[in-house]
């Protein structure tokens, strides 16, 4: 029996060895994280997800709808949990996306930094990769511990029709030189115009919203909206 052992000592440390390379060359996963208020989620954000997705080779991406902008307090939202559903429903039949409710499982403001922070706990290997609108340039520069913020997640804007994406971004590092070099801007891939303001406003109408957002989402919006 000793014989036997020392004899399969050489194949064991082999084992082992490419067990561990196998362990250090694994891939990391791409973990992509979409924000925003989906209120509601609509084909443009869709159409917007999956281009990204392919673009930036990512493995998963968390379309999160967060509870409530901190620097947009007072803006008119349906429910949290509602926005949360309509995600799920309209990503149920999308490979790679993924509904989220990461932020809407807290109570007040959503803080990008303590989603990462959480996200980070949850995924330790992973790639995290942040996209948002071209509007949050505006204000990217005031969100709270930012440079921890680019220093996390790689942070990529997303283009829109009729929006000035490339002086948005020259504007934020002429703000705040700290972050030149920290946004990149996803330049390439359909850009459809559709606006969830009117949305809610064609709804309060009486107004089709068929092709504006998917059909399980139409269908939700119409047994919770009241007349």
């Amino acid at each position: 029996m000793q014989e036997l052992a020392q004899r399969n000592q050489p194949f064991l440390a082999s084992t082992l060895f490419l067990a561990y390379i196998g362990y250090m060359n694994r891939k990391a996963e791409q973990l992509g994280v979409m924000g925003g208020t989906f209120n509601p989620i609509h084909h443009g954000h869709l159409i917007a997800a999956r281009s990204a997705f392919e673009q930036l080779h990512l493995d998963r991406l968390l379309l999160m709808p967060n509870a409530r902008s901190p620097l947009r307090m007072d803006e008119d939202l349906v429910d949290s949990l509602d926005r949360l559903e309509m995600v799920r429903l309209a990503v149920e039949q999308e490979p790679g996306l993924e509904a989220c409710g990461l932020e809407t499982r807290r109570e007040g403001a959503s803080f990008l930094i303590e989603t990462l922070d959480d996200l980070q706990k949850r995924h330790p290997d992973a790639q995290v990769t942040f996209l948002m609108g071209v509007d949050s340039l505006e204000t990217f520069d005031r969100w709270k511990e930012v440079e921890r913020i680019v220093e996390i997640a790689k942070i990529v804007v997303l283009p829109r029709p009729g929006s000035e994406a490339i002086a948005a971004l020259a504007a934020l590092e002429a703000r705040a030189p700290r972050l030149k070099g920290k946004v990149q801007y996803l330049q390439d891939g359909p850009q459809i115009e559709i606006s969830a303001t009117d949305i809610r406003e064609r709804l309060k109408a009486g107004q089709s919203i068929r092709y504006l957002v998917p059909e399980a989402v139409e269908v939700y919006l119409k047994r919770n909206t009241p007349c």
